[in-house]
């Protein structure tokens, strides 16, 4: 089954989404950014790398479907480019924290991923669809976002753009 994936264009300063700080608290990660939670912004205040900010839902099939190559992935940029998965599954009606948690494991997934008790999360960045992918740089701007599943291979070709955008 196909999957459709947007990409939008970097986005001016005044219509950006990402204006809402969050905290996360963590499913996996913790040793990749020292604490079990964390305020968004306070982990972009302390990164030196960009970051992939991932959108999704413990039942949400297009986000199972993409687990794996963001895993793939993750294992493969992690030194450059922080990966970090949001559960926001209970405020759009895709499950509990409990089923997130579940899906983590099941998937054996390594980067940083957690739920937030921000439910203003969804408008703070405009998620409009899940799952959702932000590709964030060293100066915490969004430079593209990624609506629905990703392709591994479009996904490797999204954080290769990323660092190159970056590397400076």
């Amino acid at each position: 089954m196909a999957s459709l994936s947007i990409i939008i264009a970097s986005c001016s300063t005044s219509e950006a989404p990402g204006d809402g700080d969050f905290v996360l608290n963590l499913y996996t990660g913790a040793n990749e950014v020292g604490a079990n939670s964390i305020s968004f912004n306070e982990l972009v205040a302390n990164e030196d790398r960009p970051i992939l900010l991932n959108f999704w839902a413990g039942n949400c099939p297009p986000c199972r479907a993409e687990m794996p190559a963001l895993e793939e992935t993750w294992r493969e940029y992690g030194d450059k480019v922080l990966f970090i998965g949001v559960d926001i599954g209970p405020y759009v009606g895709l499950g509990t924290y409990k089923t997130g948690q579940a899906l983590v494991d099941e998937v054996g997934i390594t980067y940083v991923t957690g739920n937030t008790p921000n439910r203003t999360i969804i408008t703070d960045w405009r998620v409009q669809n899940m799952p959702s992918t932000f590709m964030i740089g060293k100066d915490g701007r969004v430079h593209d976002i990624v609506i629905g599943a990703i392709s591994g291979s479009r996904l490797s070709q999204k954080v290769r753009e990323l660092i190159a955008a970056n590397a400076t």
